[in-house]
């Protein structure tokens, strides 16, 4: 398995080297999260330094509960958890070393995220060192991919303090007489903007999150033993597109074919191959097998001219009419390779030679060799002088025609109509099965055939001629998705940066003027994401998560990800909730800016910001959906894992 599957290949379509591949897709997001994390933890810290020290207590107690919510729930999450505890039977060392470590992680959380952070930067560093393939180059990346609960923390993060956060900091910026401060105001509104980004970055990373689990992607929060077991029982019961091509897909040429070699050694273990070079033959070679005496004495020389029909017509032998002494007499060649005459009266046509006198003796020595076998087994003593072919006993007639024509395959045309009927039955099984899953309400006994003893004894016989030609079937899929490379990243975080700036100052401005109204607004919102959710997993998710869907359609009031549950019908879900928030800001945007009582230049500018961060976001969005969108990754479900 490759250390980078899973990670794109490609940017824009175009293939990029495994270098480039680190640098995109770890190097450079790991450093521009931890300068975020960075600058908005410590943005948040001085904003509640300067609600203390202005008097305004009950902002800066606020500020700093949020700053602290991500880790309480983080190690709640954790302690809860029985997957992550050591297996132990009480309390030993063990269990104190994993206690004492979450609580140290809870107190010192930004030390332990910035831990995190640096250990990525350096083994992507580290991998950039290392050839591809090479084990330093796997283990690498393997340490960059590594679980840890502080990604949980990152997670939680930006729900539970960068969101909120924002809309207190902007509902105080948007209050009368806090521009006097201006250290508050500068450390707010770097708190704000920074909180932007990071609920940016985790949506992107997010997004479709649950279509790139089930074909490969794991929680990186999750346990090492999670992890490891989820890739074997995925590599277990699956089984990627090119995998199963390779497997189904024969090969045409002949030394690929296992019946080939076996024809050939056998025809050469009967009449023996050439003597060269002290019979040091080519291991390699299939066709050439160990020579016993009696066959190094026996040769025939067949080259792809005596398998010519045409050409083994048009030849003539020269010496036909001459007696063994009359060749003897002219000096005629042992060989018909030893000469230019031969050698050109071997292109003519002529393909069998012998490396010793064609005399009487060698001529009834081969005949008996052919008749007793190398073995003197009298292997073919059994053929009749009638079915003997003049072919092999005559070697002077090798290229002539055969007396008798060659027999017809058995079975030849039934075989073709048994083909064909396995063909059509394949088509009716696949249609009735098609019927069967997209009407509603058929007849009864529509598809129930009688199985008489003549069809089931023909299609006995189909099956087992179905089995000489490869014929489609149906098998189960899973379809997923792939990761964004860095150009849909990019573009997808810079439409959710707009998406949220748009959302935010929105709903900060409507509470504002009308605080009622705005808990109206958002307590319907809320309602309608959780009937949605109920709606979307009452057939393939478990309602038992009752908890987790309420969180989750919390986080639904700002954004929307496929995370914990799949969207079947993943269209209707982007383009309805858009059209939902879209709606939603647009009412809030002319209430407050038609009935609402205000003077400054401020909501003026507010006004037109939220209208072109709007249009904005949906540029991005359609323009990622129609050029950047991930490929779907298809796998096949293996039948017997």
């Amino acid at each position: 398995m490759d250390a980078l599957d899973g990670v794109p290949r490609s940017v824009l379509g175009y293939p990029v080297k495994t270098r480039t591949q680190i640098v995109m897709t770890f190097l450079v997001p790991v450093i521009f999260e931890m300068l975020v994390y960075i600058v908005l933890t410590t943005a948040d810290v001085l904003v509640t330094i300067e609600h203390f020290r202005n008097g305004n207590t009950a902002w800066g107690w606020t500020t700093l509960a949020l700053i602290w919510l991500p880790s309480i729930v983080c190690f709640c999450s954790i302690i809860s958890t029985p997957e992550r505890w050591p297996e132990a039977i009480g309390c030993d060392e063990r269990t104190g070393r994993f206690v004492f470590k979450n609580l140290a992680i809870l107190l010192l959380f930004p030390l332990a995220a910035l831990y995190r952070f640096n250990r990525r930067i350096f083994w992507s560093v580290e991998a950039l060192f290392h050839d591809k393939g090479s084990y330093g180059r796997a283990q690498s990346v393997a340490k960059i991919l590594e679980t840890s609960p502080c990604e949980l923390y990152h997670f939680l993060q930006a729900f539970l303090q960068a969101a909120p956060q924002m809309l207190l900091q902007l509902y105080i910026l948007l209050r009368d007489d806090t521009f006097r401060n201006f250290d508050t105001v500068t450390a707010q509104v770097i708190s704000v903007v920074f909180s932007f980004l990071t609920m940016a970055t985790i949506i992107t990373t997010f997004q479709r999150f649950e279509s790139q689990k089930i074909v490969g992607r794991c929680y990186p929060w999750s346990t090492v033993q999670q992890t490891c077991a989820r890739r074997n029982q995925l590599l277990r019961t699956t089984s990627t597109v090119e995998s199963t091509l390779a497997a189904k897909t024969p090969s045409i040429a002949p030394e690929a074919d296992p019946i080939v070699p076996n024809i050939m050694r056998n025809f050469y273990s009967k009449y023996g191959v050439e003597d060269n070079d002290d019979n040091n033959y080519d291991e390699e070679s299939v066709y050439r097998v160990p020579l016993t005496p009696a066959s190094q004495r026996k040769t025939l020389n067949v080259d792809a001219i005596n398998f010519d029909r045409q050409q083994s017509k048009g030849y003539r032998d020269p010496y036909a009419n001459f007696t063994d002494d009359d060749k003897v007499g002219a000096g005629v060649s042992d060989t018909v390779d030893g000469g230019n005459r031969q050698s050109q009266s071997l292109r003519i046509g002529r393909s069998v030679s012998f490396k010793l006198h064609d005399t009487e003796q060698e001529l009834k020595a081969m005949a008996q060799y052919l008749h007793d076998g190398d073995d003197g087994s009298g292997a073919l003593d059994s053929i009749t002088e009638a079915d003997s072919d003049d072919e092999y006993l005559k070697p002077d007639n090798f290229d002539a025609v055969p007396k008798r024509a060659a027999p017809p395959t058995p079975e030849a045309s039934n075989g073709v109509f048994q083909r064909m009927s396995v063909f059509r039955n394949m088509l009716l099984y696949n249609a009735e099965a098609f019927i069967k899953e997209r009407v509603p309400r058929l007849p009864e006994k529509m598809f129930d055939h009688g199985h008489t003893a003549a069809s089931d004894q023909q299609m006995n016989k189909d099956q087992v001629d179905g089995d000489i030609i490869s014929l489609p079937s149906r098998r189960q899929t899973i379809v997923g998705l792939e990761q964004d490379d860095m150009v849909g990243k990019a573009v997808t975080f810079v439409g959710w940066v707009l998406f949220l700036l748009m959302r935010m100052l929105s709903l900060s401005v409507f509470y504002v003027f009308f605080p009622l109204y705005f808990w109206m607004l958002c307590g319907n919102h809320y309602l309608l994401m959780i009937a949605c959710i109920v709606y979307e997993v009452r057939t393939h998710e478990k309602l038992e998560r009752y908890f987790f869907y309420l969180f989750l359609a919390y986080m639904y009031v700002f954004s929307l990800l496929e995370f914990k549950i799949r969207f079947v019908h993943v269209r209707w879900w982007y383009i309805g909730y858009i059209g939902i928030v879209l709606l939603e800001n647009v009412v809030m945007l002319v209430l407050w800016f038609n009935l609402g009582a205000f003077e400054s230049w401020w909501f003026y500018f507010l006004h037109h910001t939220i209208i072109a961060s709007g249009v904005l976001s949906v540029m991005c969005f359609l323009f990622y959906y129609a050029f950047l969108r991930p490929k779907e990754k298809v796998l096949f479900v293996n039948e017997n894992p």
